[in-house]
């Protein structure tokens, strides 16, 4: 199985997604141990444990910008290395959450382009800011999705909040709704 990994490296504004991204790839390649586990495993000699703990060592410094690269490279050890870059980040919550906030209330759809990337881009914030603790209740996160919509998008807007069970817009019921109306008016070509 080819993984792409592009998409997958470490800066300074990103860390929640970049960790599970990595954790993620970390599974996939069977690497996840020298990370997680706390003792090593009986079934590896010390000389196999060490050489995988360089192995994936080696993997993750790959997808870790320079800037932070400073920070980590005298570490020698997988887990090590992943608590070091959990300690950096863990410091910087405050203003990470600070950032995704301001980037969510800015975040306007721009016409012509895809839903499905707006929509995309507006759940990527969201899922940022529910790793580092920050809870929204499902309704406000709906009734957001629509407010970032334009002008263009208020009968849209309207006829849904007006149908929807109780008048509660829940952020699956707007997503769907957003999407199918995009669909809707590709195929009527407006």
């Amino acid at each position: 199985m080819e993984i792409n990994t592009s998409k997958i490296m470490l800066n300074a504004t990103d860390y929640q997604l970049w960790r599970n991204k990595m954790k993620d790839l970390l599974f996939v390649k069977a690497f996840y141990l020298s990370v997680l586990a706390t003792q090593k495993l009986d079934s590896k000699s010390d000389e196999e444990w060490e050489f995988e703990h360089q192995q994936v060592w080696g993997f993750i410094r790959q997808f870790v910008e320079e800037n932070f690269y400073n920070h980590i490279d005298q570490e020698t050890r997988a887990r090590t290395l992943w608590e070091k870059l959990e300690s950096l980040h863990a410091s910087r919550l405050g203003n990470n959450k600070l950032f995704l906030l301001k980037k969510m209330m800015a975040l306007k759809y721009k016409e012509g382009t895809s839903t499905t990337d707006h929509v995309s881009e507006f759940q990527s914030v969201i899922n940022q800011l529910l790793g580092m603790g920050v809870k929204f209740d499902d309704e406000i996160l709906g009734l957001w999705l629509f407010v970032t919509l334009s002008d263009s998008w208020e009968t849209f807007r309207v006829s849904l909040i007006n149908s929807a069970p109780h008048g509660i817009i829940t952020l699956d019921l707007a997503k769907s709704g957003v999407l199918n109306e995009e669909v809707r008016r590709r195929s009527q070509g407006s």
